[in-house]
């Protein structure tokens, strides 16, 4: 950018350019201070060196003025040099692995202040749940697995899988999800469920015993998110209504703590359709700042069961309060937002029908609005596959490979995405290693 600045002294003018590159601006400015309207049309009619035929676009400004405006175009085409220079959005995969290969499906991670991190799965069953949750730790960052424990057994037929998160503070790692009593051959949305929530104060070593999460009353509740831990202290814990077949996922709800899951004594809508057509799986929740939380949802017309574009809801008062379902524009199911900062999100969902696999973008949100800038394949299992022609989408759960994406930053700034998937004909728990460079 160059900027001309004319100075004003009675007939006489002097000049002094600020340059950069790009555009040419022309400051004028009385000496004094102070101009009539007479001198300033007179200012403002200045001709351009060497072109007498020429005007040059003038404005009149004190001083004080000019020298701010001068000091606001700088700055201006530096940010814009700037936004030039800055590479085009990608995510590279840095490396891939496996935790656990015990039939196993459901992971949740988080990373502990010391560095270590913590992942949560169910064993047995892969995606059907047949088992109870355990728990594995990594302390090189991600690389290497070891299986430590069990946070809940199965007892009876009453199976679970927890999913992990952690406070604000880093002291507190919370393992919260469903226990369900299975009854054999009950389909999805059928039998008796309840959320159950567990502690631990010494970094997963050792855990309390679970205690139910009220939720309304409402059984069974499909659980797909640990609890929520925002920097106020606040948790929110979520649950999709299963009232019926008719009415699967018509409701995300998520019972509320300020005391650290001592007590839940309120309760928030997180989607609900207002026209009362769509229901809403898989729910992921995310906190992109303080205050400003984020949720998306695989998302069907419940009559039928039939995919749809998933769709977002945002808080501003800390979960509290939500908006009305907005749509992605992507046809995917499960569907977790990762915040990178400011408006930005890493965003990982499966994609079950075409060309399979767990797809990774990069995306801008708005109140209304969800912009791509960035798609690629964090998983490809070599598959395809059409809806097929069932009665209901509820038949073709059983026959996922793959599934339940999410991630987190690294405290070196890389990010931790987990899955499970079927490979070599059984079930276990994959993680992969990504670098966001945006």
């Amino acid at each position: 950018m160059v900027i001309e600045c004319v100075f004003s002294s009675g007939k006489h003018n002097r000049q002094r350019k600020y340059s950069n590159s790009g555009v040419r601006r022309t400051i004028v400015w009385s000496k004094d201070g102070s101009r009539n309207l007479e001198d300033r049309t007179r200012i403002c009619g200045l001709t351009a060196p060497g072109n007498a035929s020429k005007k040059r676009p003038v404005l009149l400004l004190s001083l004080r003025q000019s020298h701010r405006l001068v000091e606001y175009h700088l700055s201006r085409s530096a940010v814009a040099q700037q936004e030039r220079s800055r590479p085009m959005p990608s995510i590279e995969i840095v490396d891939s692995g496996r935790i656990d290969e015990r039939e196993s499906a459901f992971p949740q991670a988080v990373q502990l202040p010391n560095g270590d991190i913590l992942c949560s799965f169910n064993v047995g069953g892969g995606a059907h749940v047949t088992g109870g949750t355990d728990w594995a730790r990594s302390t090189d960052g991600g690389r290497t697995w070891n299986v430590e424990g069990t946070i809940l057994p199965r007892v009876g037929n009453a199976t679970n899988a927890l999913k992990l998160s952690i406070s604000a503070d880093g002291k507190t790692v919370y393992a919260y999800g469903s226990r369900s009593y299975r009854e054999e051959g009950g389909r999805f949305g059928e039998g008796h469920n309840e959320p159950i929530f567990c502690t631990s104060t010494d970094g997963g070593r050792t855990w309390s015993e679970p205690t139910v999460v009220p939720m309304m009353g409402f059984s069974p509740l499909e659980i797909s998110h640990g609890a929520l831990a925002l920097q106020s202290g606040r948790l929110l814990a979520p649950g999709a209504t299963l009232e019926s077949q008719d009415t699967l996922g018509r409701l995300v709800i998520a019972a509320v703590s300020d005391d650290g899951g001592q007590t839940w004594p309120r309760h928030t809508t997180v989607f609900e359709d207002p026209d009362g057509v769509h229901g809403y799986f898989e729910q992921k929740l995310a906190e992109v700042e303080p205050g400003l939380l984020i949720s998306t949802c695989w998302t069907i017309v419940m009559d039928g069961v039939k995919d749809i574009d998933d769709h977002f809801t945002i808080s501003r008062d800390d979960g509290l309060t939500w908006s009305r379902p907005k749509p992605t524009g992507t046809m995917g199911q499960t569907m977790t937002p990762i915040p990178l900062g400011g408006d930005r999100l890493l965003v990982l969902y499966n994609r079950r029908y075409g060309q399979q696999g767990v797809v990774m973008n990069l995306v801008t949100f708005t109140d209304d609005s969800w912009t791509i800038h960035h798609e690629g394949i964090m998983y490809d299992p070599n598959t395809s596959a059409e809806r097929p022609d069932v009665e209901s989408g509820v038949e073709t759960f059983s026959g996922f490979q793959f599934g339940f994406p999410t991630a987190i930053k690294l405290h070196d700034g890389t990010y931790l995405a987990t899955h499970w998937s079927q490979e070599g004909g059984h079930f276990g728990i994959r993680w992969t290693l990504l670098r966001v460079d945006w």
